[in-house]
């Protein structure tokens, strides 16, 4: 093929990638903002209403979200990738976060689980469901790769979920959450033994991990599929 139609074929894809991802990123901004409004007036619990890892991830994958609206369309103007390494981070813990929080309510949905969560109300449907896929689609079909990452390195991908638990367990000790607003039942500790503390937070820090991996290695395979057999005629 011509080289400038190569080069016009790209470009065609690229916008159309970009265009796509930032109806993503607005669309993921107007839910996440009319869903932490109504969980604020339906629970009514003032401040405490942001114990919760749902809500807080919800308000910070909105603002990552905005941040990408404006950052895509610069990339659109330049034609060129404005993704930095700190960007990268904060897109996989957000997306990270997302995925926890749509596993534990997939989790809780099970039979045997005493209390189900109201899944199909308003902000529960967005925040547990349609918000964590629209992000993880969002950073696995767009963010450009940026290279090859050490083990070590993957933990930048659980980094938000450490600082809520620095946040909420602070919180909870000073006694500005009360006992009987304990968020998780992991996090009552006064009702639970040192193995069962040390066993959860061991686990969800295993998962945390593992998602990041996972949240990489797609995001590596499948950010080009948008620009799959441009060079073929």
């Amino acid at each position: 093929m011509d080289l400038e139609i190569i080069e016009s074929a790209f470009k065609i894809r690229y916008q159309q990638k970009k265009i796509i991802n930032l109806a993503i990123c607005a669309l993921i901004v107007v839910l996440g903002v009319t869903s932490v409004i109504y969980i604020w007036n339906y629970d009514g619990d003032g401040l405490l209403t942001f114990r919760w890892l749902t809500v807080d991830g919800t308000i910070y994958t909105t603002v990552i979200s905005a941040c990408c609206l404006i950052v895509g369309i610069l990339e659109m103007a330049k034609y060129t990738e404005l993704t930095s390494r700190a960007v990268y981070y904060m897109r996989l813990s957000s997306a990270v976060a997302e995925s926890l929080i749509m596993i534990v309510v997939l989790v809780s949905q099970l039979p045997f689980f005493p209390e189900h969560m109201h899944i199909f109300r308003y902000d529960m449907f967005n925040m547990h469901l349609l918000i964590p896929v629209l992000t993880v689609v969002s950073f696995i079909m767009n963010d450009s790769p940026i290279g090859k990452l050490k083990p070590v390195q993957l933990l930048q991908g659980t980094w938000f979920i450490s600082c809520y638990a620095c946040v909420i367990l602070s919180l909870i000790r000073s006694q500005v959450v009360p006992a009987k607003k304990i968020p998780y039942f992991f996090l009552d500790f006064d009702n639970m033994s040192l193995l069962q503390i040390i066993g959860t937070f061991v686990f969800i820090y295993a998962l945390g991990y593992f998602l990041s991996w996972l949240l990489y290695r797609w995001n590596k395979k499948l950010s080009w599929i948008w620009f799959r057999g441009v060079t073929k005629g």
